[in-house]
């Protein structure tokens, strides 16, 4: 082992304040990314306005006009033909998803302002290592990748189907999660500045279930982007098979039912079976880590064995709501239980990105 020291630069409060705000502005993007989603949100602003986007409709002339422009969507004229403006209270309505939409767009330029300007200032004031710096360029980049996968994903929604694309839903999903992560990998680092580097046995086995977990939030993505739990929702069998007839079919596995997946059930269920797959894997797979690592945690790796009984714990209960999402989602998916699905899966990464962190790297600090 030996000490590695990473910059000279003091913690400065400021800046880990600065920070965690950072932390929960990009989850609760994430969590409203997902109402968004499940409200059925995304596609009631058709254009991309940047700046003049920023301002909502103020009086009910441009609330008709807005309103005018959706029903040339295909959204409202195969699904919701006949919704009615409403208000911001009330679901179901124009006013209302719109809402939700232009809610998830004003975060996410606030976020820009939240964080950009100080990122700024604190590098020209010299506040932050280069280190850290580089790290938050990644965020930064991200981010913007983020925010142009969101139009593109919109975009999909406004031509021949009436929602977006799963795929770039899916997508769009694990660029915003990998913003929060590089985010709490910057963070976490910069309140650790020195390390001893103490590489343990049993790292060989972390990264297949990072590889486990990040495919297992992809297929999520899809999951939700299909409306899989609406044609699949029982447990543990699907439907009353164990292994669907589908899935056997040689004829199912084409091309056109990837593309065209609403057009038959084959997708929806294949994504169900392989979401399902991917849990019981990562569990058992934990299971299995957990015997590993116990061999070979030492008296002072408190750090270690507490992060991953948290990621454990975090695992069990992310199954729990998957589970209860599932068999919940009659004719609806009920948003509090896929939202809440949603910010768990996010945890559980946090959850092992910080064991990861403390496997590779046993912390200390010189006196």
């Amino acid at each position: 082992m030996k000490l590695e020291k990473i910059n000279q630069f003091p913690i400065r409060p400021i800046v880990v304040g600065w920070l965690a705000i950072g932390l929960f502005m990009v989850y609760a993007q994430i969590v409203i990314g997902g109402i968004t989603r499940l409200t059925g949100s995304g596609l009631s602003i058709t254009k991309w306005e940047i700046v003049t986007g920023t301002l909502p409709p103020s009086s009910e002339e441009s609330w008709q006009q807005e309103f005018e422009k959706y029903k040339e969507t295909p959204q409202y004229k195969k699904i919701n033909v006949g919704m009615e403006l409403g208000s911001v209270f009330t679901a179901g309505t124009f006013k209302f998803i719109y809402f939700w939409e232009y809610l998830h767009r004003l975060w996410a330029r606030s976020m820009g302002f939240i964080f950009l300007f100080p990122f700024i200032f604190f590098y020209f004031k010299k506040w932050i290592p280069p280190s850290l710096a580089k790290r938050l360029g990644v965020v930064v980049g991200l981010a913007a990748l983020a925010a142009t996968f969101g139009w593109i994903m919109v975009a999909s929604g406004l031509i021949n189907r009436p929602w977006v694309n799963a795929y770039k839903l899916s997508i769009h999903l694990c660029i915003g999660i990998s913003v929060f992560v590089a985010l709490w990998w910057a963070f976490v680092r910069y309140i650790h500045p020195n390390r001893v580097v103490k590489k343990l046995n049993y790292n060989r086995y972390l990264m297949i279930m990072m590889i486990l977990v990040v495919i297992q939030i992809f297929l999520g993505g899809v999951m939700s982007g299909t409306k899989a739990a609406l044609f699949v929702n029982t447990w543990p069998d699907l439907n009353g098979e164990l292994l669907p007839d589908q899935l056997l079919d040689s004829v199912n596995w084409s091309v056109d039912n990837f593309n065209n997946y609403e057009k038959t059930g084959f997708l929806v269920t294949l994504i169900q079976f392989l979401h399902r797959g991917f849990a019981y894997l990562i569990l058992g797979y934990a299971v299995f880590i957990l015997i590993k690592a116990r061999s070979f945690w030492e008296a002072d790796c408190i750090k270690e064995r507490l992060t991953f009984y948290v990621f454990f714990g975090l695992v069990l209960v992310q199954s729990f709501i998957g589970i209860m999402t599932l068999i919940k989602s009659i004719g609806i998916i009920p948003v509090y239980l896929g939202v809440l699905h949603q910010g768990v899966a996010v945890m559980v990464l946090s959850a092992y990105t910080l064991h990861l962190f403390y496997s590779r790297w046993s912390l200390s600090y010189d006196k």
